[in-house]
């Protein structure tokens, strides 16, 4: 499509568009409620079919990986050793404490 002919289509839409408004002021704001109902109703069903065909389960198992066994095996190791960093400076030591008492006291 050339330039020129999106121009020109372009204005004879805006120029349809203002002719029909002063015409019937209505009819502008049903046609653009029913263009609406539309592409909201073809959108819900092309995610109806998506997730029929499994498509959103599987994007869904690409994002979440699932945990594994060796997974909590490195979490519960790396948290202790937060915790023996932590014990070992007193003064980092007070500042979290500081922190999980402000967190304890907030409601949730």
């Amino acid at each position: 499509m050339k330039l020129s002919g999106f121009v020109v289509g372009s204005l004879l839409g805006a120029a349809a568009t203002v002719y029909l408004s002063r015409k019937r002021p209505g009819a502008v704001a049903w046609a653009a409620g029913a263009l609406s109902d539309v592409c909201h109703s073809a959108t819900n069903r092309t995610i109806a079919k998506w997730m029929n065909k499994g498509i959103g389960r599987e994007a869904a198992a690409m994002i979440s990986p699932k945990p594994s066994d060796d997974t909590a095996g490195k979490s519960e190791a790396a948290w202790g050793q937060i915790e023996a960093i932590v014990a070992s400076d007193p003064e980092l030591k007070k500042e979290t404490d500081k922190i999980k008492a402000e967190s304890s006291n907030v409601a949730h």
